[in-house]
């Protein structure tokens, strides 16, 4: 079974996050570690770097699809014609990519083409 405690550890060293969403980000490595432990092929624990770091790319996923149902707001910074934004949708775009990144070298999982689409 993949630690949820582990999965939050490796969230916090992926995000920067402020601490009012600990709790939320709490629930949501439960149900990362939960939903993938049950995806683990028989040979694995939960406790292989490569699992741990596939649920908190999945948790860190989810949980820029929370902030980005919340939060409306855009940074951009603008030099001359050249204007820079992050958005919520970027934060999205940029966590799907580190979620395909972590299930395509992750070997611990049945069926990993199937939960990388279902993304």
């Amino acid at each position: 079974m993949i630690s949820s405690q582990a999965v939050f550890d490796e969230v916090k060293r992926l995000l920067d996050f402020p601490e009012e969403d600990a709790e939320k980000i709490t629930r949501i490595c439960e149900f990362s570690a939960e939903t993938l432990s049950k995806r683990l092929r028989e040979k694995y624990t939960g406790e292989e770097s490569e699992a741990v770091y596939a649920a908190a790319a999945f948790a860190a996923y989810r949980y820029s699809l929370f902030k980005s149902c919340v939060d409306d707001n855009c940074d951009y910074i603008k030099t001359g014609d050249i204007t820079v934004r992050r958005s919520a949708s970027s934060y999205v775009e940029a966590t799907e990519k580190l979620l395909a990144d972590a299930f395509s070298a992750a070997e611990c999982f049945t069926d990993i083409g199937f939960i990388f689409k279902g993304f």
